[in-house]
């Protein structure tokens, strides 16, 4: 019977497409209109370029389209175009950055219901509070529940911040169902240590072709409440 319940933090509780769309577009219209060459659409692909190779949570993704794309070298100019665009990103995360709308009551359902609840998570410990502050999610996760790559230095599938979950959790693993996104992270990490896994399809899928088979397919966040009644 399943005793805790682990969730991945971005694209699986909060809706981080729809986040990384309207914030990267906000930057590069105020980069633009502080002089970077370009039109917004074209300055929107670059920052996507980006993410597509350093990943979306990559912390130098202004410095490196400034630097390395439009190869701007004096630092006057650099530092005005770059901090529009993080301003112009970070007012856009406080209005845009949200969890999946059924996400808050199924988190309080399963409270009362006495499941522990876990964040397993590759964001830094200060992005991962950050967005669970800003979308009013921290109040489902008791602090030690919250479980960041600070806590191992290690990455999903490494085992180890899988084995760290159990350790706090203090269950076996087949008595949690992990959550996520990512069929080769996500799943793969959890099955390799024993858990249950159910993969996030309404989510932003980065790896469809994947082979690994979770054990259980959600459509909508809510559905766990029906794979934990089966």
């Amino acid at each position: 019977m399943i005793q805790a319940i682990a969730f991945d933090l971005d694209n699986t509780l909060l809706d981080f497409r729809y986040f990384k769309d309207v914030t990267s577009l906000a930057a590069a219209k105020a980069m633009v209109s502080q002089g970077l060459k370009g039109s917004v659409d074209s300055v929107n692909k670059e920052i996507w370029d980006i993410y597509d190779e350093y990943g979306v949570e990559y912390q130098k993704t202004f410095s490196t389209l400034l630097w390395d794309k439009h190869e701007i070298r004096d630092m006057n100019t650099f530092e005005r175009i770059q901090q529009a665009g993080i301003t112009a990103y970070l007012k856009s995360k406080l209005k845009n950055l949200r969890p999946y709308k059924d996400v808050p009551l199924t988190l309080k359902t399963l409270l009362t219901q006495q499941y522990q609840l876990f964040i397993l998570t590759d964001a830094p410990r200060n992005k991962a509070w950050q967005r669970l502050v800003i979308t009013g999610l921290d109040s489902f996760f008791q602090t030690n529940n919250v479980i960041t790559y600070e806590d191992t230095l290690a990455h999903k599938p490494d085992p180890q911040p899988y084995r760290e979950l159990l350790n706090r959790a203090k269950v076996c693993a087949e008595k949690v169902l992990f959550i996520g996104d990512n069929p080769e992270r996500d799943i793969k990490g959890a099955k390799q240590v024993g858990m249950k896994t159910a993969l996030a399809d309404y989510g932003w899928i980065l790896s469809r072709d994947s082979k690994v088979e979770p054990d259980y397919h959600l459509n909508t966040f809510s559905e766990i409440l029906t794979y934990l009644k089966s």
